[in-house]
């Protein structure tokens, strides 16, 4: 995966997780210099069922199907069965311990569908409503480490959102927090991770590295933050390396 050398501010990093793929995020701002690497995500056992099964049965008066990418913003759904699922996948998405032995479990990301896309207009949260979504972080001294998914009703809703997602990062540079920041053109990474769909970009801005990976596999989308000072990811484990441990943990 080519990485390009960039940086992003303290004061817009918690913005610029805020605009990844999943329109959900929390990140704690104190990243101190790097320290030695940490060790590679190890593999983990898959699922027991398909994570792509996990969206409960709708009744006559839940919320309506996602919108498409153009149409209007809506609340995220939530009911005590989707909170349920959520809840199922939790044990399924990757632990502190499974990044690395300097990481601690940090606040665990929230959609939020106020959160427009890095390049502008609505983010997916509040184009597609209708979704199961988790999250984790796991941060040290190093950095932070993001893991977000959502299950999405079908699997054309899930390619639909999943393009929303890469279209919300399709312009070179734009503004974070009202500060500039550069966004490397996107990778095509199903040669490095298969499944459906899987992209990579780098932002920058100043004092910090942000790598994003994002997979779908069928109705499942993914999405993986890599954090860090300016040039301290060698000090954190390979983006590519925790978006396979957490992809083959969750789906098999």
């Amino acid at each position: 995966m080519r990485l390009v050398p960039a940086a992003l501010s303290a004061a817009v990093l918690g913005a610029v997780l805020a605009t990844s793929a999943c329109g959900a995020a929390s990140a704690d701002p104190r990243v101190d210099a790097p320290a030695p690497t940490v060790q590679a995500v190890p593999a983990a056992q898959p699922a027991p069922a398909a994570a792509r099964e996990v969206l409960p049965q709708r009744e006559a008066a839940a919320p309506p199907r996602p919108v498409s990418s153009g149409g209007a913003s809506r609340a995220p759904v939530s009911d005590p069965g989707m909170d349920a699922a959520a809840d199922g996948l939790r044990p399924f998405l990757l632990t502190p311990a499974e990044i690395g032995p300097q990481f601690t479990a940090g606040e665990e990301p929230r959609p939020d569908p106020a959160t427009p896309a890095l390049c502008g207009g609505p983010g997916v949260v509040a184009q597609f409503p209708f979704a199961v979504r988790v999250g984790t972080a796991a941060e040290s001294t190093n950095g932070l480490v993001q893991e977000t998914v959502s299950v999405y009703g079908d699997e054309a809703g899930a390619a639909e959102a999943y393009r929303a997602s890469v279209a919300g990062m399709s312009c070179s540079e734009d503004h974070v927090d009202g500060r500039p920041a550069v966004i490397a053109p996107a990778e095509d990474l199903r040669a490095d991770l298969g499944h459906d769909e899987a992209t990579g970009w780098q932002i920058g801005g100043e004092g910090f590295d942000v790598v994003m990976i994002s997979v779908r596999e069928g109705e499942v989308v993914m999405n993986f933050t890599v954090l860090a000072p300016e040039d301290g990811l060698p000090a954190l484990p390979d983006p590519l390396t925790v978006a396979r441990a957490g992809t083959q943990k969750l789906l098999g």
